[in-house]
């Protein structure tokens, strides 16, 4: 049996959420999962291509007319005007596929990635699966979660082999500024390193412009934009965490080809039907993402306020991005984080998740407000309940 297997976990993620559903009337703020339906426009596209019968094998990297609704989107969207060839396009099964396929791609055994800590759990694993090894630059509170230039140099060793940029950032909702990803791209064209990009949460931003790091790679030489690797999911921007749709964006010709052959012996393409949905999502009304933004940015500062008035938790200023709340926790609790989320679930059925999850050295926990505005109405509630544990 493959012993690699035995060092990887299972996400803690889930196990609070496995303890949640057990409950009556949970509060789901542990949980990723945006609480809006798709739009409507997007299922009936998926339900004229089931009536056209587009239900058969599709190219294993995607249908046509998806790749180039894809390469309008990245070029308006995200600024990737150099990017104008169908191939260096790779649809997938979401983005957690697209990060696997492209660290499968990437790594040789004993490879490092810089990774921000703390970071979104799969990763890690992802890496570690691919043979990688993850190398942890701590993000700085007190400046937003966002790495100290000098600190992430620091990290680079002659093992590193890439640098993984998730911005917005999951679990603490920072963005990296346009500055920050410039320096990212410093570093790697000095030491000839890969940036992989997770771009899930790129259009849920509030006060700033969020283009990407690769689009900031355009005026950079060939050899630069060639060793940045955006993946994209449409879980997020368009509420389709259940549809598994996603895509990858490189130019360099010899790691699309292996992220094919990645996508053909995985899942061998996605769905038919929801590739068609994929390009009414991107090439239709974009009112949703919007309105979904607004309504993201309403729950946070409720959160955010309800959390402060805690005397166990911490936040220093509202998340900049993602629908994630990420609070220190304060002297005045002694236990673990882990021990929190438990007397959290335990006595007010309210999930969240803990630091350490996030491979987090401090003690820190995550609220998510993808859930619904009254669930974040109801968990402040409870929480304003709590007093001092000794």
């Amino acid at each position: 049996m493959n012993q690699l297997l035995e060092q990887i976990e299972f996400s803690g993620i889930v196990a609070v959420r496995d303890r949640l559903l057990k409950l009556e009337r949970p509060l789901r703020l542990e949980s990723g999962e945006p609480n809006f339906d798709t739009a409507p426009h997007i299922k009936e596209a998926m339900a004229r291509a089931l009536k056209d019968n587009a239900t058969h094998y599709a190219p294993s990297t995607g249908i046509a007319p998806l790749k180039q609704a894809i390469l309008r989107k990245i070029a308006r969207r995200n600024n990737l005007t150099y990017v104008d060839n169908p191939e260096n396009v790779l649809v997938v099964n979401g983005g957690m596929h697209g990060l696997y396929c492209a660290f499968q791609s990437l790594l040789e055994p004993g490879d490092e990635v810089v990774v921000p800590r703390p970071n979104w759990t799969a990763t890690a694993w992802i890496i570690r699966l691919a043979g990688g090894e993850p190398r942890f630059c701590d993000l700085r509170p007190e400046i937003g979660y966002r790495w100290d230039p000098a600190e992430l140099e620091k990290s680079i060793t002659d093992q590193t082999r890439a640098i993984l940029v998730n911005s917005p950032h999951n679990p603490t909702g920072g963005l990296m500024s346009n500055k920050d990803l410039e320096y990212v791209l410093d570093i790697a064209e000095k030491h000839g390193l890969w940036i992989v990009a997770d771009e899930a949460y790129e259009d849920i931003v509030y006060d700033n412009e969020h283009v990407g790091i690769a689009g900031l790679a355009g005026p950079r030489p060939q050899e630069v934009r060639d060793r940045v690797v955006s993946c994209f999911t449409f879980s997020k921007s368009y509420a389709m965490t259940g549809w598994r749709l996603g895509y990858v964006v490189s130019t360099n010709r010899a790691l699309t080809d292996r992220i094919k052959k990645m996508i053909l012996y995985t899942v061998n393409g996605v769905s038919t039907p929801t590739q068609y949905a994929g390009i009414a999502a991107l090439e239709g009304p974009q009112d949703a993402v919007s309105r979904m933004c607004r309504e993201y940015r309403k729950r946070r500062d409720l959160l955010f306020e309800g959390v402060n008035q805690t005397p166990f938790l911490r936040c220093p200023e509202p998340p900049s991005g993602a629908f994630y709340l990420y609070a220190q926790i304060t002297d005045e609790w002694a236990s673990s984080a882990w021990e929190l989320v438990n007397y959290l679930i335990d006595r007010f059925a309210l999930g969240s998740v803990p630091g350490e999850v996030f491979f987090d050295t401090r003690r820190a926990i995550r609220f998510s407000y993808a859930c619904s505005t009254e669930m974040i109405a109801a968990a402040i509630e409870r929480l304003s309940g709590i007093g001092t544990h000794a």
